[in-house]
């Protein structure tokens, strides 16, 4: 019983000193990767509400949490997402989403993340750690390779906010890589105008960009959704548009509170 228990601590200590030995190693590599971020910061909630052509099809809530959270030893943005029906949408195709996302508030990469699906009948679920010292991710579906600034689904969000688009063309493109479902893709979004736009919140002067998505999953093509940024330092999303195989959808900003930076973009 005392070997038992010598080989055990002996395995523990051991264990203990690699993981410390790679932590100055994650340290360098994420310092290396740092990402200026002026658009967002803790606090922040946006609140949007969805439209299945013409019906109300429900909200979706995304929250910073108000303070850092500690993973591997490093201050990261705790963002959540949630998206849940409502109405007759809810009652002829249920949907209830949950994201989480650990994003490095250095380097913009998410260290660790997490999805529970329920659309219809579909469900999954996944639990996503990224090292992006040994550039992979390891989730549900086994590990995968990586490339430098990988996003998970929602980090991306948060990380292309952080782009400098202020002296972007038409057709300019700004490469994302993410991962999803055991795979890496490659996210594009392209810059067509800057214009005004009326919403239920007030008029905007913003950035129009076209996200260049998977085809063949929901979208009919990769260019089929539109997003609407407000051109101001901020980024907030404020309405997408899409086409989908059963129809269409629209997602308008409802609320927001606790921005970064003055919302120099509204008109009235």
């Amino acid at each position: 019983m005392k070997q038992l228990s010598f080989i055990s601590l002996l395995f523990l200590f051991s264990f203990t000193l690699q993981k410390n030995s790679q932590q100055p190693i994650l340290d360098d590599v994420l310092t290396k990767m740092k990402k200026v971020n002026s658009a967002f910061t803790y606090g922040e909630k946006l609140t949007y509400r969805v439209h299945y052509g013409p019906l109300d099809g429900g909200k979706a809530y995304f929250s910073v949490d108000a303070n850092p959270q500690i993973i591997n030893n490093r201050n990261t943005y705790y963002v959540k997402v949630n998206g849940k029906s409502a109405g007759l949408v809810d009652m002829m195709f249920k949907v209830k989403d949950e994201f989480e996302s650990y994003i490095d508030q250095e380097a913009l990469v998410p260290l660790k993340a997490t999805k529970k699906i329920k659309e219809g009948k579909y469900t999954d679920s996944d639990f996503i750690i990224f090292d992006h010292a040994a550039k992979t991710a390891s989730g549900r579906r086994g590990k995968t390779e990586i490339l430098a600034n990988t996003q998970d689904i929602i980090s991306a969000i948060y990380y292309a906010r952080s782009l400098d688009m202020t002296s972007a063309k038409q057709g300019d493109v700004f490469p994302v890589p993410f991962y999803l479902d055991g795979k890496t893709y490659e996210l594009r979004f392209k810059f067509e105008k800057r214009e005004i736009l009326k919403t239920d919140m007030g008029t905007f002067k913003t950035i129009k960009v076209k996200p260049q998505l998977i085809e063949g999953r929901v979208f009919k093509d990769n260019e089929a959704l539109t997003l609407w940024v407000t051109d101001d330092d901020n980024k907030i999303p404020i309405r997408v548009e899409s086409d989908i195989f059963v129809g269409s959808v629209k997602v308008d900003i409802a609320e927001m509170s606790g921005i970064r930076n003055p919302l120099t973009s509204k008109i009235n």
